[in-house]
């Protein structure tokens, strides 16, 4: 019997990784790497010591470890605020691998390595750019086996289906879950 092969099967995580990658020194401070951050428009930069991979910032370290502490941004280096369990894949792995393993460990992006060497980063936000149609498979599934879920009306966090940018409340319109900013618009254009 002939397995069907999916969208996502077919996809390797070496077609929709983030490369080259946004690199800072162990000893930069954290306005240097955030600075990076912005300038590059990542959400992470990979923290190197010598060129060697040391960890990992992310956006949310700087927020939470910096900025929620009231620390000096100038005073703190890479090295004091960086994850250093660095997840990582291959990048011949499969999509369907990649978010499995981000599921399991609860985390957004992992680190692509290739005959140990840093080649890329992998988002969940890489991945759910390049596959929106399996969201719309599954949302159709859902309809024609009468599994569709109840509308929720207390807000989610996640990415918003109109404009895919991350909130943290995402709230139920017409099938779709909206960011308070593409809510407004819709309602503003029906307004119109």
């Amino acid at each position: 019997m002939v397995k069907p092969v999916t969208l996502s099967a077919e996809l390797r995580v070496r077609d929709v990784m983030t490369s080259p990658v946004i690199e800072c020194d162990e000893n930069d401070s954290s306005v240097v790497v955030a600075d990076k951050m912005r300038k590059y428009g990542v959400g992470s930069v990979v923290v190197t010591k010598n060129g060697e991979p040391r960890g990992i910032i992310t956006k949310t370290d700087l927020v939470c470890d910096v900025v929620a502490n009231g620390l000096d941004p100038n005073q703190v280096l890479a090295k004091n605020i960086m994850t250093t369990s660095l997840q990582t894949i291959e990048p011949d792995a499969t999509i369907d691998e990649a978010i499995t393993k981000m599921n399991r460990l609860k985390i957004s992006r992992l680190v692509v390595v290739y005959k140990g060497r840093v080649a890329g980063i992998v988002s969940v936000k890489d991945i759910l750019q390049v596959t929106p149609e399996i969201v719309n498979i599954v949302r159709e599934k859902m309809r024609l086996t009468g599994t569709a879920s109840t509308p929720t009306s207390s807000p989610v966090e996640g990415y918003c289906d109109v404009c895919g940018e991350w909130s943290d409340l995402l709230t139920r319109v017409e099938d779709q879950l909206m960011c308070e900013e593409c809510r407004l618009e819709l309602e503003e254009s029906r307004k119109e």
